[in-house]
């Protein structure tokens, strides 16, 4: 995917920073801001689950772009709700509470397994829902770096998107402008890896599923606060862990999802539960872990032995 660089940003990047600031404030213990939220780092397990109750004309699709979440965590979440046609009155669990990834908290981490992206910086993590790359062009896992910063991209189609729009009737041109037409949505960030951006979208149904040709994309308030948050030079660790394991205070939980990419069965899952466990002061309930890691609902439970 090709862009082209403005000349300059907007008169408007001082006022955004003022708002970034303002929204980093307001967010330190855990205040969401359209579905993204910021955390302090004291434990393996940040934010709380939620719950509302839809209205009659509520789809899961629209209660997650409502809600800034993800398409496909929220169905996870919710597996006997009816993805389209929940009904009036139901309940409706929100996927906002996270084991972080194992991998070291710095800069941006990309978890595809859970369509998820995480900012680590001065002891705090920031959380996004993303879009990733088709099974035909899988985003690659990997370290890069964040090398630019773009407001208004242009975009030039490669080839394929060339030929998938002309096979559908609907010519590209050699470049779009930014707009309503434009897949990157207001704001990019132009990753080391060559071809390969974190950008906006036109089409925020695609946050958190499989859309694009490898790149990463955010709902465009998220690019917007994520690219005043990320310096040039930022360390991007893209990675693929259908499990992750977590402590807070005593308890210990495990999140399972439906990687895109991998597909581990439970027998692997559990032979690495038992290396995370082996040495550990703790006692895990077996069968309950077995349970979760059939369900694989995204969400934290906890598997140690309690009373």
């Amino acid at each position: 995917m090709t862009m082209q660089f403005p000349a300059r940003r907007s008169t408007g990047h001082r006022s955004r920073k003022l708002l970034t600031a303002l929204s980093i404030l307001l967010s330190v213990t855990g205040a969401t801001n359209a579905g993204a939220a910021t955390y302090r780092l004291n434990e393996d397990i940040v934010g709380f689950a939620r719950q509302i109750t839809t209205r009659y004309e509520d789809t899961l699709a629209a209660i997650a772009e409502r809600e800034g979440l993800g398409f496909q965590e929220l169905r996870d979440a919710n597996p006997d709700v009816d993805a389209w046609l929940p009904g009036d009155g139901t309940t409706v669990v929100l996927p906002t509470r996270y084991v972080l990834p194992a991998i070291p908290r710095d800069g941006v981490v990309i978890n595809l397994a859970e369509f998820r992206l995480y900012f680590f910086k001065d002891g705090r993590v920031t959380t996004y829902p993303v879009g990733i790359g088709r099974d035909e062009y899988q985003t690659p896992l990997g370290t890069s770096r964040v090398v630019a910063h773009i407001e208004k991209p242009m975009w030039t189609p490669t080839a394929v998107s060339r030929r998938e729009h002309a096979e559908a009737g609907d010519p590209l041109p050699v470049t779009v402008p930014h707009g309503p037409d434009n897949p990157l949505g207001d704001f990019a960030l132009k990753l080391s890896r060559a071809g390969y951006f974190i950008h906006g979208t036109n089409k925020p149904f695609g946050v958190g599923q499989t859309v694009s040709q490898g790149c990463i994309r955010l709902y465009n308030p998220h690019i917007a606060t994520l690219s005043e948050l990320v310096a040039n030079g930022t360390t991007v660790n893209m990675i693929d862990q259908p499990l992750k394991i977590g402590r807070r205070e005593e308890a210990v939980f495990i999140e399972v999802h439906n990687s895109p990419y991998s597909n581990p069965s439970v027998e692997t899952l559990l032979a690495q539960i038992d290396r995370w466990s082996e040495g550990a002061d703790v006692v895990l309930d077996r069968a309950r872990i077995v349970d979760v890691l059939g369900a694989r609902t995204g969400m934290p439970v906890r598997v140690d032995v309690h009373h």
